[in-house]
């Protein structure tokens, strides 16, 4: 077992701090990309294997989520314990090694069992990086340093749009390139080679990462002497279950609802407004990218403005205004006639959107002992993450095929599920706020 000493100041400059949560934020952003790309791809895909929207969604999802799911506890168990820049480093090479796998796939298991190598290697990024930030940043600067990570899916999926839209766009000209010993390569099966490969340089990066001692605050150690082990995280759960579960509920509601429109908002345009595929991506990657880092950091730097001016609460209080400010533009964006005015209410819908994803990680390294943190936030990314990413996308397929069974109801579908995720999100936070309040409260009475 590894040994802790508590501290509370940090052993590494700013400046290098800053260089960790940067390495981290490309791996991130590689990692969505390789998430993403499928997206963009729907049409060849669904062309050239035969498949419905239900089975793409399950590609874009399931197959994913099921080996991340099986993983995620595990690996934050190992990140708990052993050199957490090592394990990223082995996730870094083994999903970009899958995602590149994914190009020689020839049918749809094929590919099915590709997506599932990629979740071997994701699941160790979240946990082990989210240890890794915690201990780098005190509390009151953590925030920002988390929400610049968490935009990493907007800077992924916006890369992945402007980049992998016209690159589709332009492989779909050209007849299928024969490879010696693999056959015909398709414009989809290139472009998964093309997002592949960088995710194995930056695996060698990460050796400049360095471990950073395990900062332990004496006032979040749930049971002195109980040492590091599964009984401390279950003490931890019921001490802290009711804010654990109202966390959890409200912020699954609102990742369903960002994972399904980060899925499914490029084929919406194509399929409802008659846009081009490069087109669509080209503008979807700008807003998200622009939008969604800007959103993201805007959140992370408000959170500490308020945190410094005494509260400590301002993570959860901002994300409830966020839902309820962004659920009539999510309500209203699939459902105007007009493309370019969908695509108008689409940049303040991308911007709000992102400031969730950092803030509720931040929230919830406020009160985890160091112990357990990486556990408890693999059972987060677990319970919320990986629901969402799966049932999300999933949802949108369902509904298309089975209930309107129209292509072209994708609009109705995702403002059904904007009007019932973001105030039942809001609901859940609102109750979550007092028993984070109280947990804050008992922390900063230990301390004193």
């Amino acid at each position: 077992m590894h040994e802790q000493t508590p501290m509370k100041a940090q052993s590494f400059s700013t400046s290098y701090c800053w260089f960790v949560v940067i390495v981290l934020t490309i791996a991130s952003t590689l990692s969505y990309i390789d998430r993403q790309i499928l997206a963009l791809m729907v049409g060849p895909v669904k062309r050239d294997i035969g498949i419905s929207d239900t089975q793409i969604s399950l590609l874009i999802g399931l197959a994913f989520t099921f080996v991340y799911s099986v993983l995620m506890v595990p690996m934050g168990w190992l990140a708990d314990k052993r050199s957490r820049r090592v394990i990223i480093g082995f996730g870094i090479f083994s999903w970009s090694g899958f995602t590149a796998v994914s190009g020689l796939a020839k049918d749809y298991t094929q590919l099915f069992l590709a997506r599932m190598g990629v979740g071997v290697g994701e699941a160790t990024l979240a946990p082990a990086a989210y240890s890794l930030l915690a201990d780098y940043f005190p509390r009151d600067r953590l925030p920002l340093a988390i929400s610049v990570f968490s935009a990493a899916p907007f800077i992924g999926v916006g890369l992945a749009n402007i980049l992998g839209g016209p690159l589709i766009g332009w492989l779909e000209q050209m007849p299928p390139v024969d490879v010696p010993l693999i056959g015909a390569v398709r414009s989809w099966q290139m472009t998964f080679f093309a997002v592949g490969f960088p995710g194995l340089f930056l695996a060698f990066v990460m050796r400049a990462v360095k471990e950073p001692p395990r900062v332990v605050d004496v006032a979040q150690i749930v049971s002195p002497g109980t040492g590091d082990d599964s009984g401390q995280l279950l003490r931890f759960l019921r001490l802290r279950r009711k804010f654990l579960t109202f966390h959890f509920l409200g912020f699954l509601f609102l990742a369903m609802q960002g994972y399904a429109l980060f899925a499914w908002v490029v084929e919406f345009f194509i399929r409802q407004h008659d846009m081009p595929r490069g087109q669509i991506g080209v503008i979807y990657g700008i807003i998200t990218l622009v939008a969604g880092l800007g959103g993201s950091m805007t959140g992370g730097s408000l959170a500490v403005w308020m945190m410094r001016r005494g509260s400590l609460d301002a993570p959860l209080v901002l994300v409830i205004r966020c839902a309820l400010a962004i659920a009539p533009l999510a309500i209203a964006m699939p459902l105007v006639p007009d493309a370019w005015l969908a695509i108008l209410l689409l940049a303040p819908v991308t911007f709000i959107m992102s400031w969730p994803p950092g803030l509720s990680v931040a929230i919830l390294q406020a009160v985890l002992p160091n112990e357990i943190r990486a556990r408890t936030t693999a059972l987060y990314l677990l319970a919320v993450t990986m629901v969402a990413v799966t049932l999300g996308p999933l949802v949108v397929g369902f509904l298309n095929d089975y209930i309107f069974v129209n292509e072209k109801a994708i609009g109705k579908t995702l403002s059904i599920m904007a009007a019932i995720n973001y105030p039942l999100g809001a609901m859940c936070l609102f109750l979550c706020l007092r028993h984070f309040r109280r947990a804050l409260v008992e922390l900063d009475k230990d301390n004193k």
